[in-house]
């Protein structure tokens, strides 16, 4: 089978970035606390994957609580219209605000959500078949929740804050990375919405932003970086969730 051009190598990435980052200092090691809330939170954006024949997207903007994977609810409450998926963004998506992806397929989080820019996520997974240890690369990541509803998933409710703490920060000031001129790239092990685990996390910083993504082809040089080719080359915080 042939990878997708945009689509992070789940047998090959891991090892790479290891061999990449061996000497580079790693900055945080965190793991996740429960949450009990089941809702999403209000003034949120949810996309799930809708059904129809094509496989097409339901593209919601809510104001409400709605409960996980509950579409019929979601179309009721929520102002919701139809994306075809031949019209979804190549480069990824642009959401600064609060994020919400009820996954069903792998391909609504492979073709729109893979290399995009954002701020607040919580992904909910609503399938029937567990998911395989694959990798998405996001931007500028800040928190993420994880909902898992599958009765053996033993935990159901997580979150985690992705953006460095203030002690991280500190550490890498002390080792002269200047958050200014820096570039945020999360890659998350698609697994965790199994939920058979607790959310972990650690960052390393990683060579300057434009020549990591010549290494790395397959994941493709992302618009925010492709923008502002012509300013100095940015420095590279990875956060790795799994």
């Amino acid at each position: 089978m042939e990878m997708s051009p945009n689509t992070v190598s789940s047998a090959s990435l891991p090892w790479s970035l290891w061999l990449l980052f061996f000497l580079s200092p790693i900055t945080r090691t965190t793991s996740s606390a429960p949450t009990s809330e089941p809702s999403l939170p209000v003034n949120t954006t949810l996309l799930f994957d809708s059904g129809a024949p094509g496989y097409n997207l339901r593209n919601c903007s809510c104001s409400t609580l709605i409960q996980d994977c509950n579409e019929a609810l979601a179309n009721s409450l929520c102002r919701c219209h139809t994306v075809l998926r031949s019209t979804l963004p190549p480069a990824g998506l642009s959401e600064p605000g609060q994020l919400t992806i009820w996954v069903k397929e792998f391909w609504v989080l492979e073709e729109l959500l893979n290399r995009s820019m954002v701020g607040h996520l919580r992904l909910s997974f609503c399938g029937t078949k567990p998911m395989d240890s694959q990798y998405l690369a996001l931007l500028g990541l800040q928190t993420l929740r994880i909902h898992s509803p599958a009765p053996e998933a033993p935990y159901t409710n997580q979150e985690i804050t992705v953006s460095p703490t203030a002690g991280v920060a500190a550490e890498l000031g002390a080792l002269s990375f200047d958050f200014s001129s820096s570039f945020h790239m999360t890659f998350l092990d698609l697994a965790v919405l199994n939920g058979l685990s607790a959310l972990k996390a650690y960052s390393v910083v990683g060579p300057p932003a434009h020549t990591f993504f010549q290494d790395f082809p397959h994941l493709a040089l992302p618009v925010a970086l492709a923008t502002s080719a012509s300013e100095p080359l940015q420095k590279l915080l990875i956060t790795f969730v799994y």
